[in-house]
């Protein structure tokens, strides 16, 4: 049962990681860059719902 919520915690964290990774390309590129913002904040947003779920006592 533990590796379960390790896994899960592990997958959360890099959610987030992978959400703020395409934020920040979407602004460093400058041009556009709806849909990466949209994409990257649904990851964050995901990562840290799921992220507080696991944690949740």
């Amino acid at each position: 049962m533990m590796s379960s919520g390790r896994g899960a915690l592990v997958f959360s964290v890099i959610l987030i990681l992978m959400g703020v990774g395409i934020v920040a390309r979407t602004i460093s590129l400058g041009v556009g860059g709806g849909l990466g913002l949209l994409i990257g904040g649904l990851l964050i947003a995901g990562g840290a719902l799921r992220l507080y779920l696991v944690t949740r006592p």
